[in-house]
């Protein structure tokens, strides 16, 4: 079992928290020294709302048609557009705001069926993922969207270790300096193989399978 465990509360909202383990492992991209689990946040509805309305908050004065949900974030993904559409603060009040998730295919772009792509084409996109933690899903993401037709105007995630990606500056609720350490290495300069450490998981959208 996965060990070393901490919990963090977000500094905007205490009731949103992060289970972090500290370790060595293994993501599509990198290679990272802690593994942040999002099942909680993405499965509590309570802890889903919460999460919705802190990252929201960054988007009520931007237009928004569709939100394009990743790496399981479709719950978050209803409240935030509930939230734009109700928030009288919001330029989306009483708006209509889609919300899908694309498939994948086997070269990690973003592809749309024909009847999805009515919520791509010539419409402002607020991307919403998961983790970002290297920016390059993101800069895939936004291109394929651009490929549809769509603009892509925001990006959110429950915790970045980058502060931008794809043109766009990411609005998370957790961030690199939240942690007392998180760092990303390229699979053939990582220190921790280097020195004969052994990969503790494989991070995938899902969460983390241990070896």
């Amino acid at each position: 079992m996965l060990s070393n465990k901490i919990t963090i509360a977000a500094k905007g909202n205490r009731r949103i928290k992060l289970s972090i383990y500290s370790g060595h492992f293994a993501t599509g991209h990198a290679h990272v020294d802690r593994y942040i689990s999002m099942t909680e946040i993405r499965s509590n509805a309570a802890m889903a709302a919460e999460a919705a309305d802190e990252i929201s908050k960054f988007f009520r004065c931007t237009p928004i048609d569709t939100i394009i949900c990743l790496e399981n974030t479709q719950v978050i993904g209803a409240f935030i557009a509930q939230d734009l559409i109700d928030s009288s603060h919001s330029v989306n009040s009483g708006a209509a705001v889609n919300i899908i998730t694309p498939g994948i295919n086997s070269n990690n772009q973003l592809v749309f069926s024909s009847d999805m792509q009515q919520y791509v084409t010539n419409c402002n996109i607020l991307l919403l993922m998961s983790t970002v933690s290297t920016g390059r899903s993101l800069a895939r993401a936004a291109e394929c969207i651009r490929y549809y037709g769509g603009k892509p105007v925001g990006i959110g995630s429950i915790f970045s270790a980058v502060e931008e990606a794809a043109g766009l500056p990411v609005h998370s609720i957790f961030m690199r300096s939240d942690l007392n350490e998180y760092n990303v290495y390229r699979s053939d300069e990582c220190p921790l193989c280097k020195n004969g450490r052994k990969l503790d998981g494989f991070v995938t959208v899902g969460g983390c399978t241990e070896i």
